[in-house]
């Protein structure tokens, strides 16, 4: 018994270094990236990930951080933005983020009204944006565009940049599902007016290499600086965004949300006006584009998340770039983030359930042989249904990523290995299986042989 297991153990781990060969010569050689009518099946897939499906259909969005309010600024000027950061003002928010960009002078009396707006205000939060190094050999987003001086001048900047993955969908937008929560930057690079407008040079704004934090680190650390400090002690170089909520266009909002509209209409009406003053008095208030209103549909500033319903061939984009601000202020003012359990585990984990799916496939085809197509796709079935149960399990119960693609990969190609093996490779050497041997001749009890 423990010779035939020892032999079945051996013959498993002969199985699992071809296919690990035959898999790196794959990757290596790109083989499967030109097989065409293998295109549309992964331009579907290329933007899933398992966990998607847990915050499409299971996440608990009461959950969102009930002090941050989302503004929509519409199509409003300078002037109108100006008008709107006063009125927020007037109610004292713990911080003011403003996602839009201002990155020249347009006209003198509305950035005038602009600038006094943002000056008077404390805590306010400018976006800036990331940029790779122009030197093609330095591989990595080093420098940082600011918005027109005049207004960054009076508040922090910090980096509105995510990290995409995936093709999207026709439109060419992509998933984001995750960010980087601060980068080094050797060089400020000012706005397109600085030459006619700006009064800093150039060389004055070179400075030393600084950190940049992500906009809503940049807020969460103003608001929350202790919740900020230790969101920031993890040291990842990124982070996942657990979503816990949207603004949607049917008024199922996460978040406080107040149109454009409803701004201007505090001014007008004592009830609205209390209204507004609850959801902005010591709030995080975060101002940015999100349709000329909330009631008209608008792909601008757009972008594919996770909470997308359909989260497997997506038809549009489900979330304005100011409310994914919102959902990683939301994630480090809760303090739940989403960990990754260790390589070493995911590896361990899908080494030994492929080298046990390949030790009972290889006893089904020496044993049962006839049976054997239809006995492996069963277990197979049951196999990956209970690893992808496992991982959304985990992800689920403790907001922990568990990858153990390469498992499944492992347990898809098993069937066919362990075939190719047995019933290829140790013929050649001339071994059999038990129904295939010559039966040995019977001699009668008393002849010679």
């Amino acid at each position: 018994m423990i010779k035939r297991l020892g032999n079945s153990f051996l013959h498993g781990l002969i199985v699992m270094a071809i296919m690990g060969t035959i898999g790196y010569i794959v990757n290596k050689t790109a083989v499967l990236r030109n097989i065409e009518f293998l295109n549309p099946i992964e331009q579907v897939f290329d933007d899933f990930d398992l966990t998607d499906i847990v915050f499409s259909k299971l996440t608990d969005r009461t959950k969102a951080y009930p002090d941050i309010t989302v503004v929509n600024i519409g199509n409003l000027d300078r002037a109108g933005i100006a008008e709107v950061i006063n009125l927020i003002n007037q109610n004292n928010p713990k911080a003011i983020g403003i996602d839009v960009q201002f990155e020249f002078a347009i006209d003198s009396t509305q950035d005038a009204l602009l600038e006094n707006a943002i000056s008077n205000a404390k805590n306010v939060v400018m976006v800036s944006k990331m940029i790779s190094n122009p030197n093609p050999k330095i591989q990595k987003a080093d420098h940082v565009k600011i918005n027109y001086h005049r207004f960054t001048k009076h508040t922090h900047t910090a980096f509105a940049n995510f990290i995409t993955k995936g093709k999207g969908n026709q439109l060419g937008l992509s998933s984001v599902r995750s960010f980087s929560p601060k980068e080094k930057v050797n060089k400020v690079i000012l706005s397109r007016g600085e030459e006619k407008f700006d009064t800093v040079s150039l060389k004055e704004a070179q400075r030393k290499e600084t950190i940049e934090y992500a906009f809503g680190v940049k807020l969460a650390q103003l608001a929350a600086p202790k919740k900020a400090k230790r969101f920031l002690d993890r040291k990842r170089n990124f982070e996942w965004i657990n979503f816990m909520g949207n603004v949607n266009i049917d008024g199922h909002t996460n978040f406080n949300v107040l149109d454009v509209q409803d701004v201007f209409a505090a001014q007008a009406d004592e009830n609205a006006a209390k209204g507004f003053k609850n959801v902005t008095k010591d709030k995080i208030v975060v101002l940015g584009f999100m349709g000329a209103n909330l009631q008209v549909r608008s792909f601008d500033d757009k972008l594919f998340t996770p909470l997308n319903e359909n989260y497997i061939g997506r038809s549009a984009p489900d979330m304005y770039g100011v409310v994914v601000h919102a959902n990683i202020i939301s994630m480090i003012l809760n303090e739940s983030y989403i960990n990754e359990t260790p390589k070493w585990l995911n590896y361990l984990i899908s080494f030994f359930v492929v080298l046990f799916t390949i030790m009972v496939f290889s006893y089904i085809f020496i044993k049962v042989g006839i049976w054997y197509d239809a006995l492996t796709i069963f277990i197979q079935l049951l196999i990956v249904l209970g690893m992808v149960g496992l991982m959304l399990l985990v992800f689920s119960k403790y907001a922990t990523k568990m990858d153990l693609g390469l498992g499944l990969i492992g347990i898809a190609l098993s069937g066919i290995f362990v075939e190719i093996y047995h019933g290829f490779i140790r013929k050649l050497f001339g071994w059999r299986p038990p129904n295939e041997r010559k039966p040995v001749p019977q001699t009668l009890e008393g002849e010679s042989e």
